[in-house]
């Protein structure tokens, strides 16, 4: 797989590593060591399938390493083993990069690690945003109507960034949604690229919609009683996303 421009490939018996230029002498022995650990001090993160700890690597590089694992029925059987030639962790990194080219508020890869050669593990090393919180974990911390509407707004205009972008997030939900301080207040990030398509235009209206009802349906699922949002908030996320240039929204 061809690497985007300012990563390198780093490759050992049994691994392959991909890194950022800069990041090479102080990541490459510790991403091509035979046994993947994390470094001391790992804290375990709530979201996602348990697989996420925010790490401080060496040169003091404050990071998340996500350990990829599977959802789903399949996971009860294999949970963290892939199969395939073209490695997801490798994919995403390349997808992830592509996104940000295009002006897509995402969260920047720093590395990713490969495991095996057909079946595989992987994990991916991607720069730690300070103070962000995941879109549920800040709708529940704001305090007044006001704020959570600030922050379905900010929620709802980088999703209409990343859909102009041409890029369908296949797990748009409110766990890879953050939101975080930025220069000029409020901001939000997108991150989990895994499986993301990329489109060479905009996304179509069909696209767009499939992509918006997952998120409504991880808000129903994480919300069920609307008591994290409701209307106001709702109709805050769409006026941001169509101000944007995102078509109309049911969510």
């Amino acid at each position: 797989m061809r690497l985007p421009a300012g990563y390198t490939l780093l490759i050992a018996p049994r691994v392959r590593a991909a890194v950022r230029d800069d990041l090479v002498p102080l990541l490459g022995a510790w991403l091509l060591a035979p046994s993947f650990a994390l470094p001391p001090g790992a804290e375990r993160l709530a979201a996602g399938r348990g697989g996420a700890y925010r790490v401080e690597l060496p040169g003091g590089v404050r990071a998340v390493v996500r350990l990829y694992r599977r959802g789903g029925l399949l996971a009860r059987a294999v949970r963290e083993t892939y199969l395939g030639v073209r490695p997801r962790p490798l994919r995403e990194l390349a997808i992830t990069a592509e996104a940000r080219r295009r002006g897509v508020a995402a969260v920047e890869v720093l590395a990713a690690r490969v495991d095996g050669r057909l079946a595989y593990r992987g994990a991916l090393v991607t720069a730690e945003l300070a103070g962000a919180a995941t879109l549920v974990e800040a709708l529940r911390a704001a305090r007044t109507s006001a704020a959570r509407q600030a922050v379905a707004a900010t929620a709802g205009a980088a999703v209409a960034t990343l859909h102009a972008a041409g890029i369908s997030h296949a797990d748009l939900n409110l766990t890879n949604i953050l939101v975080h301080p930025g220069p000029t207040g409020t901001a939000a990030a997108l991150v989990d690229f895994d499986r993301a398509r990329l489109s060479t235009g905009p996304l179509g209206l069909a696209a767009r919609r499939r992509n918006l009802r997952r998120l409504a349906r991880s808000l129903a699922k994480l919300d069920p009683h609307g008591a994290l949002a409701g209307p106001e908030d709702a109709r805050a996320f769409r006026a941001a996303y169509g101000a944007r240039g995102g078509e109309p929204c049911a969510c």
